[in-house]
Order: structure tokens, then sequence, then C-alpha cells
């Protein structure tokens, strides 16, 4: 779903670089309103979080049997909820997994301040990659993604203000925002924060909206940078920018599941205390 916040912002567009804003109402919601319809196959690391068979939220996989999105997503307890894997569109034949374990990031904060907008899901057991199912790779160094670079969201969110998801999967190109800029009087006026980051479309018709938060934020070493966590109310106005929880916790050394751990906590994003909780993924 896609986040009303109280400020003229829009939940739903967070990127696992997860934006964090505050809304109004019990679910967030995000779309890709302009961008394009993605080629069949080309995102086979793509989740639709679903309640009965409706879409709700993206989410991304990043391991065989772990999923990430939007903590805000999960306001729904997670034995009425489904993961849809292997799907360009909604409805397609998939692989429809139970949700084992839901692993909210520890210093996510809910509505309104939306900070650390991350969850793991761990699958009912684990998925065989495949040309529609693979993992995508979380980021392996600590460098948080440059202002300016070039990244890439998609999504079955609205494809227009108002109207209704989008059957087939889309994507859009964005880029990175300098954080003074995207926290000026003009845009977020100070309430973007330190552990968030911005995205703008090369367009102002074009943006995530409803149903897209929980996606990932793809950069050009094609690995997960953020997660989609929320944009302005209109998607497409001045407050287009879109908010994004980054990604920048991972730990690839042993003893920690043979490299594949997950930490939630510094040094991995900003260089402070170290991790206070590290997810197993191998278990």
């Amino acid at each position: 779903p896609v986040l009303d916040v109280s400020h003229p912002w829009n939940p739903t567009l967070c990127v696992l670089l997860c934006l964090l804003l505050s809304l109004r109402g019990n679910t967030f919601e995000t779309h890709i309103i302009g961008g394009r319809e993605a080629n069949r196959n080309s995102h086979p690391y793509m989740v639709s979080l679903q309640k009965a068979g409706t879409h709700l939220c993206g989410g991304v996989l990043v391991h065989q049997q772990w999923v990430l999105t939007a903590a805000h997503c999960l306001v729904q307890p997670k034995e009425l909820l489904r993961l849809v894997l292997g799907i360009h569109v909604l409805g397609d034949p998939s692989l429809t997994c139970h949700i084992r374990e839901v692993v909210l990031h520890p210093d996510y904060k809910p509505p309104p301040h939306l900070e650390n907008d991350l969850a793991l899901l761990k699958l009912d057991g684990k998925v065989k990659p495949s040309r529609t199912i693979r993992p995508l790779d979380l980021p392996r160094g600590h460098r948080a993604v440059a202002a300016g670079a070039r990244c890439s969201v998609a999504g079955w969110g609205l494809t227009h203000q108002g109207g209704k998801l989008a059957k087939a999967l889309r994507e859009l190109d964005v880029r990175v925002m300098d954080a003074r800029m995207c926290n000026n009087s003009r845009y977020w006026h100070g309430d973007i924060t330190p552990r968030m980051m911005c995205l703008e479309a090369n367009s102002s018709n074009q943006g995530p909206c409803k149903g897209d938060s929980g996606g990932p934020v793809v950069c050009s070493r094609g690995h997960v940078a953020g997660i989609l966590s929320f944009s302005s109310k209109a998607c497409t106005d001045i407050f287009k920018l879109a908010a994004v929880a980054p990604i920048r916790p991972l730990a690839w050394e042993p003893p920690y599941a043979i490299g594949m751990a997950l930490a939630w906590e510094p040094p991995y994003a900003i260089g402070m205390a170290p991790p206070k909780k590290l997810i197993n993924l191998k278990k």
C-alpha cells in the first residue's frame, strides 16, 4: 500500500534506501507514474506482497529464503500476507510463499516518522533460482550512493494519480539527489534524516506512487541500494522526491553465515558503533 502523511508527501515512494516521512492512515502506497513497462524477466528479484490476492507493496528477494521490503507495509498479521515471486503481470501463474518470520529494523520508527523503514521477511522455504526468480545482491561495500548517481526503481503501483494498479511490472529511471537540496524549504524542509536518501525522476510527471513502497532501488553496480519508503501525496508534484531507506549494512565476512549476514546497524551506515543485531540469512 502507500502511506498517507501529514506532510504533502506520499509514503509509498520509498526505495531500499528508505526515505521516511510522516503519514495519515493505516497503509502505505506507492506506484510508478510515467516510466515504462519492464521487459519480462528483467527483474527476477521483484516480489509482490499481497493480501487475499491484492497487491499491497513491492519487495526484493535478497537470498533464497529472505525478502527485503518496507516495514510500513507490514500493518497486517503475517498470517494474512503472501509473497508472490516470479511474475511480470499481476495474476500470472507464480510461486506463492507464506511468511515464516518478520524482522523489523530494530530502530524502525513507524508513521509519522518512518525512519529505518526496512523489514526482512523469511519465506517458509528456500526458492530455487531460475530465469524468473533470482536474488539481487546486497551492497558489498560501506560507501553511500553518491548524489547524481543514476538508479532505477520498479513496481506494480498506480500508473496515474487516483488510478488502478499497474497490471504489468513498470520501471523508472531516477537519480540520487543531494541531501541538502532535498531538505531545503522547496522540498522536504528538514524532514529527511541522515538515514534517508532522496530520489528524483527525470521528468516532473514521473515518480513512484501508491503500491511501489518496499520495492528496491537499483544503482549502477546492480545491487540493492535502498528500499522505496514514501513520496508526496500527488506523487509527481513539487514534492515528488521519493524517500528511501539506504542499504549499507552488509557484513560479508565469516562467521556470519558464511559471508551472508545482514547487519542493520552502523558502522555500515555512516560509521558509528558496531552492529547491534545481525540477521543470519542462512538459518
